[in-house]
């Protein structure tokens, strides 16, 4: 029975992700809402730092691949993220960006999804602000000034669902 269930929950995940639409990054298992609330990329930043612990969900082939992700933040108004060319995880990306973020926001009685594109977004002053804000990176990597297999993902058509409200990022 418990593996009915795994295997109806890893179906259902790759439904949600790979089917994702093209216009706004919602998937079809977001609920529709009677009215969408704005939030802006600081709230949603913001609450993904103060949960500390979120996770990225990405399609391979048909298969779900859910992974902890840390490195989030806005520049010039808009979220980024940064991963490693030779990760798998940016291989799905490039497959299909269609991703989800779940987390569970501090003071909240809900779990939260995040659904979204990532687009490639690398520039200079993108490494030097993500490099700034996460020194670790540079700790762990001397030269990700000028590492090429470092890449930066800005988020596109962001839409968060917590409980039963359905937020757009903007």
């Amino acid at each position: 029975m418990k593996r009915i269930l795994l295997i109806l929950a890893m179906s259902l995940t790759v439904f949600t992700v790979s089917y994702a639409q093209k216009t706004d990054g919602r998937t079809s298992a977001t609920p529709k809402a009677n009215a969408v609330e704005v939030m802006t990329p600081q709230e949603l930043v913001t609450m993904l730092k103060e949960c500390d612990h979120y996770f990225l969900a990405t399609v391979n082939d048909n298969l779900p691949c859910v992974r902890p992700v840390t490195f989030i933040d806005i520049y010039n108004g808009e979220v980024y993220s940064m991963t490693r060319k030779s990760k798998d995880v940016y291989e799905h990306i490039k497959k299909n960006p269609n991703i989800q973020i779940a987390f569970y926001p501090k003071d909240s009685r809900n779990w939260a999804r995040v659904s979204c594109k990532l687009v490639e977004a690398e520039t200079p002053e993108v490494r030097r602000h993500f490099l700034a804000i996460y020194p670790s990176v540079i700790k762990a990597h001397p030269d990700a000034l000028t590492d090429t297999d470092l890449t930066f993902m800005r988020l596109t058509g962001i839409s968060v669902e917590i409980g039963k409200k359905v937020y757009q990022v903007k």
